[in-house]
């Protein structure tokens, strides 16, 4: 599925069910992070769109394929908001998101 806005840009199952969990968690958790959610992912989202990789990557061996997960990190009311996703030629996959306290999902599964 692509976003509204960018076209350079495909949401997984797995972001949009974290993403969920995540706004629902913050919601209860935290008031401000729920508020600053949405303008957090549109800063993000609008990096991504523009230069795909300007985040950090770590790059992890799967099989015989050296695949390379950026990270972008975002503050949001005294939380860190962590996105990863994969970039493949022009297009960008979102594949997990996440606040600081909390594991990183798994997203990948071989």
């Amino acid at each position: 599925m692509k976003t509204r806005r960018h076209s350079g840009i495909r949401v997984t199952p797995t972001f949009e069910a974290a993403y969920s969990d995540l706004s629902s968690y913050l919601r209860k958790a935290s008031p401000l992070a729920f508020i600053a959610l949405p303008s957090a992912m549109t800063t993000i989202l609008a990096t991504i769109d523009n230069h795909p990789h300007a985040w950090p990557i770590r790059r992890k061996v799967i099989g015989d394929r050296e695949i390379a997960f950026h990270l972008a990190v975002m503050p949001i009311a005294y939380r860190r908001l962590h996105l990863r996703y994969l970039v493949d030629g022009d297009i960008a996959h979102l594949l997990a998101i996440w606040v600081d306290g909390h594991d990183e999902p798994d997203y990948f599964r071989p």
